[in-house]
């Protein structure tokens, strides 16, 4: 099975060489691809996305397919499980101040509740922005 897939999954990780013009910004060249239209809020709007699925992985639809997972989701690598969520939601003393370590919940602003609904946080005084 994972024969039938090995061109897929070699074209998912393989970089792609972008016919991007060199005097177009990266913004101005995706973000129509993506949305239609080329706006400041478009442009937040893909950033936002991005930057979400880095977290939380998969949420928008469609997907294509290739699963994201995100670095807050618990998985696998080299069969060793792993978690990264504790080191973000304040389970952990992962963080240094003044020199001692304490606990950071990260997520105070609701987590991936509000990033599902592309916002970054539920409030403004959050450490989540």
């Amino acid at each position: 099975m994972l024969i039938k897939r090995l061109p897929a999954l070699l074209l998912a990780t393989v970089p792609v060489l972008a016919q991007r013009p060199v005097d177009v910004s990266i913004c101005d060249y995706y973000t129509p691809a993506v949305l239609g239209s080329n706006t400041p809020a478009d442009q937040y709007n893909v950033l936002t996305v991005l930057v979400n699925t880095v977290v939380i992985g998969n949420y928008t639809q469609p997907n294509v397919g290739i699963a994201v997972p995100g670095i807050l989701t618990p998985g696998v690598y080299n069969g060793a499980n792993i978690n990264l969520l504790p080191f973000f939601n304040g389970c952990l003393n992962s963080t240094n101040r003044r020199n001692a370590s304490v606990s950071r919940n990260f997520l105070d602003g609701g987590g991936a509740a509000p990033l599902l609904l592309n916002m970054p946080a539920n409030s403004n005084s959050t450490r989540q922005l």
